[in-house]
């Protein structure tokens, strides 16, 4: 029955997404470019180290702030990256339509989506209002709760550069 709503009617429940991949406060802002790169993603949700939801890093911040002068640049922590002040978040209940008014309030392409404890349960993208218009459904596993899930990339050193566990060993001829 929802799908024949009109999409500015339908609750955003229904059509944000849920599976993020999220970055932790003391990750670098190099971390968070790894991560999009490799996840293919455009928004990245900030957690605190109990999980709590800080805010959103999106890729054209992260671009629009890269400064390549040297290693402690990259190496600054992502939270450097969130917009200042409050995030305007919508509740699951919000009508696409007024995210959609949330976000072109505060410029964005995308919108958090926070439960009345302001845990975050989704976010709600461009991407996502444009698939919804099309009425393209996007099947996802519903989430077990608390923060989306986290994933942690570490970074790997080939053999022989510095860093490397084995730098200082010889390696097979």
């Amino acid at each position: 029955m929802a799908a024949h709503r009109p999409l500015e009617r339908r609750a955003v429940a229904e059509v944000m997404t849920l599976d993020l991949l999220t970055i932790s406060e003391s990750e670098s802002v190099l971390m968070a470019w790894e991560l999009m790169c490799q996840a293919g993603v455009h928004h990245l949700p900030v957690a605190d180290d109990e999980g709590g939801f800080i805010g959103v890093v999106d890729a054209q911040t992260l671009t629009a702030s890269w400064n390549a002068s040297g290693p402690e640049q990259a190496r600054r922590p992502v939270t450097a990256l969130l917009p200042p002040g409050p995030q305007g978040a919508v509740p699951p209940t919000a009508t696409v339509a007024e995210a959609a008014r949330a976000m072109v309030k505060a410029g964005r392409d995308y919108v958090p989506v926070t439960d009345d404890r302001n845990v975050l349960v989704g976010l709600l993208t461009a991407r996502d209002l444009v698939s919804g218009l099309a009425g393209v459904h996007r099947d996802v596993a519903p989430r077990s709760g608390g923060m989306p899930s986290l994933y942690r990339i570490e970074p790997v050193f080939p053999a022989g550069l510095p860093g490397h566990p084995d730098a200082g060993r010889m390696g097979p001829d």
